[in-house]
């Protein structure tokens, strides 16, 4: 509907022509793909994938084409802010793509430019996921600062009640 409308404009000389890649289709629409909009993408960089739906990792080996295809239905979503298949629990089919279906069937297989390109975050993620493990590790607790202490003239041990004369 926004595409239709900002045509209408156009003609009335209102706005300028729409930009547009080499499929002649709306960049605004089509400039980025599913995997830079999904919910899911975080994962598939730590190499976290789904063996199965239902799982909140990436679902690229269950024959998501997220990576590939060129739509921003995961930013924008379908209906009020909300959709975009890998979004709600499903792979992306490529629905939005040039020759769609042929190019992307079978649709359940993992797309052939994935097995390598999974194979090699593999070994990138899995030292993300270490380093990120490490900091969380080193900075998610209190510093030495901030830790009560026991006053030794407490009898019962209390840290609440430390230093307090009773």
């Amino acid at each position: 509907m926004e595409t239709l409308l900002y045509l209408l404009y156009m003609a009335g000389g209102r706005a300028p022509m729409i930009p547009l890649d080499d499929a002649l289709r709306p960049t605004w629409l089509f400039g980025s793909t599913v995997h830079e909009g999904c919910d899911r993408g975080g994962y598939y960089e730590q190499a976290q994938f789904a063996e199965s739906y239902g799982s909140p990792q990436c679902i690229v080996k269950l024959g998501c084409w997220g990576p590939v295809v060129q739509c921003n239905v995961g930013k924008r979503g379908w209906i009020g802010g909300i959709g975009g298949c890998p979004n709600v629990g499903g792979i992306c089919i490529g629905c939005t793509m040039p020759e769609f279906p042929d190019k992307f069937m079978p649709f359940m297989n993992q797309p052939p430019g994935s097995l390598l390109s999974s194979a090699a975050v593999q070994t990138y993620g899995r030292a993300i996921h270490a380093l990120w493990r490490f900091t969380q590790a080193s900075l998610n607790k209190e510093p030495a600062w901030r830790q009560r202490r026991v006053d030794a003239s407490n009898s019962d041990g209390n840290p609440d009640r430390a230093g307090i004369a009773q």
